[in-house]
């Protein structure tokens, strides 16, 4: 992919120019991005002032200091590294429409790295963000729960899983956990998101039912043991987030788990993600207990787990 030329107008429309930064002062940034680039990315010695430098440089773009040439200076520095053949640049690019998709979260899973030399330093620092180890552990903490509540669950365990993405949870628990009793119900808006899960799980075809759905078209009198939403609710607002909530508590199992995933307030990585246009709906975990609590679930089937990295929480509900 040739270096961007211009800004695209999604990262243009919200700057302004009324409180303009020192030419001097980035200048100084750019300088030090293109230093980066030119010698093949970051190495660890380079993460900490990295780091620094994108959580400056998003508290700019939220607080309306960079006009939208600042921008294009900036984006013209990173050059290739914020390509489609890096993981940033797939955050930033958005090939399939939307942030988080199927493709990117999959190259997290596996700790994917570019092939280009030039570019492997910048997967290398991704994989190195405490947001994307809390991606993946978000992996581990999916197979225990299918785990648990298999091993609860006399007869046909059922699970569904809300926006499944590539199926990487999927194919680890059928593989892990193994497939007896085990049946998913898979929703998912994104078409070539569920083809590339259903070539991964080829082996467990039995197992899977996908459905291409708007989580807010879906509808169903099924009941689960399990209802899970792994990276899709960190994307509502308040009121979304308990227009669907609502829904989906009475197609629990009595003794059933619905599990939500939401990215803590506390993400190191967050001014990294703002910057590339990831954006989540950070919250605590006081906040996802008051909005269960909003939606009528008793304080005592309510409780809040969350990954090693502390930066992925989870809401989970226990149907009494």
């Amino acid at each position: 992919m040739a270096l961007i030329t211009s800004l695209p107008a999604t990262h243009a429309q919200s700057f302004s120019p009324c409180h303009p930064i020192a030419p001097g002062l980035l200048q100084h940034l750019v300088e030090y991005i293109d230093t980066l680039v030119k010698k093949g990315g970051p190495e660890p010695s380079d993460y900490q002032e990295l780091e620094k430098t994108m959580n400056r440089l998003s508290e700019w773009r939220r607080s309306e200091q960079m006009t939208q040439a600042d921008l294009e200076d900036i984006y013209h520095a990173f050059g290739e590294s914020i390509s489609t053949q890096t993981l940033q640049g797939l955050g930033f690019h958005k090939p399939h429409g939307y942030a988080g998709d199927y493709e990117i979260i999959d190259k997290i899973y596996q700790n994917d790295i570019s092939p280009n030399p030039m570019l492997a330093n910048w997967d290398r620092f991704v994989h190195a963000q405490s947001a994307f180890k809390a991606v993946k552990n978000r992996l581990s903490f999916f197979l225990e729960q299918v785990w648990n509540v298999k091993s609860s669950v006399a007869g046909e365990t059922r699970v569904l899983n809300l926006a499944s993405g590539p199926g990487r949870d999927l194919y680890e628990s059928l593989h892990i956990v193994g497939p007896s009793r085990l049946s998913f119900d898979c929703v998912e808006q994104d078409l070539d998101a569920i083809h590339y899960a259903q070539s991964l799980c080829q082996a467990f075809l039995n197992n899977l039912t996908f459905i291409h759905r708007n989580v807010f078209r879906f509808t169903t009198k099924k009941t689960y043991h399990l209802i899970w939403s792994g990276g899709l609710f960190d994307y509502f607002n308040d009121g979304i987030f308990k227009r669907i909530l609502t829904r989906l508590l009475p197609r629990l199992e009595p003794n059933g788990k619905l599990i939500i995933g939401n990215f803590s307030e506390n993400n190191p990585t967050r001014g990294f993600m703002d910057f590339f246009d990831w954006k989540l709906y950070h919250r605590s975990k006081e906040g996802l207990r008051s909005l269960a609590e909003a939606c009528g679930v008793p304080s005592e089937n309510i409780s809040i787990g969350q990954e090693s990295e502390g930066v992925n929480l989870f809401l989970q509900i226990v149907r009494p």
